[in-house]
């Protein structure tokens, strides 16, 4: 048996032993390959914050809100590229993040600023709505 037929059979093996919820489950919870980001939820509002040290030109970060999630994209170059890296744990490269923001959101009225490495995204709670909406981050 090849090594993709076994590694396919062991796949089948876990998933029913484990259930087909398990692999999704066990993702949720290891880390972010991309800039970490955390969720507050305020009386009327929802703040997200996104550790992004070294971007220097905001518009290469793009923000869309679709439903309940917030998503991210974009690029954080390394700025002492003359340098061989000892010791790498800050991200850097390109990333696309969904954040669950676990509620309903009014998407017009959001914004998102920038500063000193963080993006603060802010937008308000609301009901139901299905709509997209793109958000424009200020510095």
């Amino acid at each position: 048996m090849d090594p993709h037929q076994n590694f396919m059979k062991w796949g089948e093996m876990a998933r029913k032993f484990l259930g087909n919820d398990f692999w999704g489950d066990m993702m949720e919870t290891m880390p972010s390959s991309g800039p970490k980001a955390d969720v507050y939820h305020g009386h009327d509002e929802v703040l997200v914050l996104i550790d992004l040290p070294g971007v220097e030109d905001i518009n290469q970060i793009q923000l869309r809100v679709e439903d309940d999630v917030l998503l991210i994209k974009g690029r954080v170059n390394p700025r002492h590229t003359h340098y061989q890296a000892n010791l790498q744990e800050r991200f850097y490269g390109d990333f696309e993040r969904r954040i669950k923001l676990g509620t309903s959101v009014v998407r017009k009225n959001s914004s998102a600023r920038y500063r000193k490495g963080v993006l603060e995204v802010r937008l308000l709670r609301a009901g139901m709505d299905t709509d997209s909406h793109t958000i424009r981050i200020r510095d």
